[in-house]
């Protein structure tokens, strides 16, 4: 005899995720994760932090459309009008039987508009599964973080390490892209007329 479960009821957002429970409170994460990598230049003693704290700051930055997403969908708006002045051409509500599909197609449209964020969609797929397979970026390289080369070593190493990503030939420094991810996301929601957290950055 199979017993019947009762229908278990969705949980609420912040119930497993330590509190955060918003698209803005993941907005606000992002620019606390920038100040925090902005601080810690000169007190990081080893590469590997240096590294931990962007791939960190790359999963927030794209993550963010995640919890956008979730948002509008519990809302009851399967298709995302709201974002459809931003995105002419793109019809959603083609997608609004197929949540996964109507996603998918969001975070493309954002990526094709704003090039930080492309960028930090790349990265953060690829430090979840390796490499970024399903929209490759072969011209885009973020190897390695490396001593700045003209401050002298100190008593324990060099004084702060260098953490860039590489787009064909040109180079962004790593803050000035997660700044500009920051901008980014200001805009895209400035366009929907959504109001944005007044965060402060101490950059």
């Amino acid at each position: 005899m199979t017993i019947q479960q009762p229908p278990s009821s969705p949980t609420p957002h912040g119930e497993q995720s330590f509190g955060i429970r918003s698209w803005q409170d993941m907005f606000r994460k992002l620019c606390f994760e920038l100040d925090e990598f902005v601080e810690t230049r000169a007190s990081d003693r080893n590469m590997a932090a240096r590294g931990y704290r962007a791939i960190n700051l790359a999963w927030t930055a794209w993550h963010v459309h995640d919890w956008f997403f979730e948002e509008r969908m519990d809302a009851g708006d399967h298709h995302l009008a709201v974002v459809s002045p931003v995105f002419p051409g793109k019809d959603f509500s083609i997608a609004k039987k197929d949540r996964r599909k109507c996603q998918s197609m969001f975070g493309d449209e954002l990526a094709e508009r704003f090039e930080a964020l492309s960028i930090c969609r790349t990265l953060a797929t690829a430090g979840k599964h390796g490499k970024s397979e399903s929209r490759p970026r072969p011209e885009l390289r973020a190897p390695e973080v490396r001593p700045i080369p003209w401050m002298a070593d100190g008593p324990n190493g060099p004084i702060c390490w260098d953490v860039r990503v590489l787009v064909g030939t040109q180079p962004w420094d790593a803050r000035d892209l997660f700044l500009q991810a920051i901008a980014d996301w200001r805009q895209f929601f400035a366009l929907i007329g959504e109001a944005v957290p007044c965060v402060p950055i101490n950059t």
